[in-house]
């Protein structure tokens, strides 16, 4: 496999290239709304270099709203269909690498061993993911501290550099590499490769914070006073697991709409006061303060418990869209850089 460098000017012979053998998903631009990963149609205009704010790839792999079953009585006889999501191979473009890193927790949950969800699994198994690296870094990343990130490029098919006037390719996989086979590409050049390693340079050291490197869910304690100033300003909107790209939580309805039934899957948090509202009233999480500790300890204890991985990908949104501004950076160096000292109080 080669490095490969595709100029800006010829993205467009690119995304065609692949339109003849893939369907494309890309964040798409909506006015002054963040881009929103869809299948590229007519007159899209996708965001390949990461240069912008985007509601995440989990958007399109986990939908928002998602119909599971519908059943309806049509003469007298009962209809049951189960709208599964077209098996196809696809291509994702313009994922911050961040979010490329968030589908592999979301694979933990929905393609387990002892469970595959058969939604996500049509939308992610044949799937082909291309991460970018933006030519300037958002002030609100602090993936460097979460992780080690050199280990996230193995998780990915192929990252695409914005080197200003290009695009430097580089391929990770057999997949990966096979998309810029093509006029569009030409080989990177020592210069181009020293630009690279200058950005991956600067994507690897953002945001790195007194409690990177350190084994957070060793860490992390049930009792800790953080829980509470965190739940202080918490209003239980749910932006930051709304917005998150590594979130699971699903609630399933039933409506009826005339002779059919519909069930359906829609997004759910555990910051809301009835996530864990029981039917005979009883809530084990009754105010903020063990929501605010589930959601952390979630992310970087259960999880890594669980299946190994870390369910934070420091992508920042929760930073930038928290309406009281709640911080998850300053949250977790309270609780993790001196942990012994702090929980002794």
């Amino acid at each position: 496999m080669s490095d490969k460098v595709i100029s800006k000017d010829k993205t467009g012979d690119f995304i065609k290239a692949l339109e003849a053998k893939y369907t494309v998903v890309a964040p798409v631009e909506r006015g002054d709304a963040p881009a929103e990963f869809r299948e590229l149609g007519p007159g899209d205009v996708p965001v390949l270099d990461g240069s912008k704010p985007m509601m995440t790839p989990k958007d399109y792999l986990l939908p928002r709203y998602e119909l599971l079953v519908k059943i309806a009585k049509e003469d007298g006889a009962v209809k049951v269909e189960t709208p599964l999501p077209e098996d196809k191979p696809r291509v994702m473009l313009g994922a911050w690498l961040a979010d490329a890193q968030a589908i592999q927790v979301l694979d933990r949950v929905f393609l387990d061993r002892n469970f595959v969800d058969p939604y996500y699994a049509r939308r992610r198994e044949n799937l082909t993911v291309v991460a970018v690296i933006p030519a300037e870094m958002r002030w609100s990343w602090f993936c460097g501290s979460v992780d080690d990130v050199e280990t996230w490029k193995s998780n990915v098919d192929a990252i695409m550099y914005d080197l200003g006037e290009s695009f430097y390719f580089e391929p990770v996989s057999e997949k990966g590499a096979a998309l810029a086979e093509g006029a569009f590409a030409s080989d990177a050049s020592e210069a181009d490769t020293s630009k690279k390693n200058e950005l991956w340079n600067a994507f690897n050291t953002t945001g790195v914070l007194p409690f990177a490197g350190k084994a957070l869910y060793e860490n992390l304690a049930w009792d800790d006073p953080i829980w509470s100033e965190i739940a202080e300003k918490c209003i239980g909107c749910g932006m930051c697991s709304y917005m998150c790209p590594s979130c699971s939580c699903f609630d399933i309805q039933d409506e009826t709409c005339g002779a059919c039934v519909e069930r359906y899957r829609c997004r759910d948090t555990c910051q809301f006061e009835d996530f864990t509202l029981m039917g005979h009233g009883h809530n084990p999480r009754a105010n903020q303060v063990p929501r605010s500790r589930q959601r952390l300890m979630h992310k970087f204890m259960y999880q890594h418990q669980q299946f190994g991985v870390v369910g934070c990908t420091g992508c920042g949104r929760c930073v930038e869209l928290c309406p009281v501004n709640v911080d998850i950076r300053e949250a977790l160096t309270k609780t993790c850089s001196e942990p012994v000292e702090r929980n002794a109080d």
